[in-house]
């Protein structure tokens, strides 16, 4: 337990001591960025499209059910 609080101490000293990014870093960076995009606009992407596979999967499966049903199944 001791090792772990002297651990964390080492690693937030290490980076409190770190250089900060300067004026030119910082405004390349934000040029990189889209307007309107933030940090989880790809994770919002991969859900919708999770999403519309399962919605897609379900009325697949209707479908298949529905077509058993009409055969006596």
């Amino acid at each position: 337990m001791k090792i772990r609080v002297a651990m964390m101490t080492i690693v937030f000293g290490l980076c409190s001591c770190s250089e900060s990014p300067t004026d030119s870093d910082q405004g390349s960076n934000n040029e990189t960025k889209k307007p309107g995009k933030h940090m989880l606009s790809d994770q919002e992407k991969m859900i919708q499209k999770a999403k519309d596979t399962e919605k897609l999967i379900k009325e697949a499966d209707e479908k298949r059910r529905k077509a058993m049903k009409d055969q006596g199944g």
